[in-house]
């Protein structure tokens, strides 16, 4: 009988994800890159960057998805708000990445999105949130 409680806020919490989409895509592998792909570790002002996650179709069927990158200044103030949309086939691995410029030197927080659209914004994966500081 203890573990009564603990059996119903897991089903709980498991209906939530599945009535939300959630674990239908998954997000990983998120880094800085340039035009070439390759590796940022230390961004500066006026750098492109690229805010790249690996987006994996984890249901047995093709997936639209709308991929939301947001960045955040230290003062909470939303500096870049972009999106991208797409589809992925069953299994499909796909590498998404959106651009910015930061104009200023400071420490940014990028939360990323993966929702079925734009229109009804059901998410398909958990918000990812990263900080990076820029110089």
């Amino acid at each position: 009988m203890k573990f009564l409680p603990f059996f119903v806020i897991a089903i709980i919490i498991l209906g939530i994800n599945h009535a939300y989409g959630y674990g239908e895509i998954s997000t990983s592998d998120f880094k800085i890159v340039n035009s070439l792909g390759e590796e940022i570790r230390s961004p500066v002002v006026d750098q492109q960057l690229n805010l790249q996650t690996s987006l994996v179709n984890q249901v047995d069927k093709e997936i639209s998805w709308a991929y939301i990158v947001q960045v955040i200044n230290s003062d909470g103030v939303i500096v870049d708000l972009n999106y991208a949309t797409g589809s992925l086939v069953k299994n499909q691995t796909l590498s998404a990445a959106l651009s910015w410029t930061p104009n200023t030197s400071g420490n940014y927080k990028i939360e990323i999105f993966v929702w079925n659209n734009l229109r009804d914004i059901d998410p398909l994966a958990p918000m990812s949130s990263y900080t990076i500081t820029v110089t």
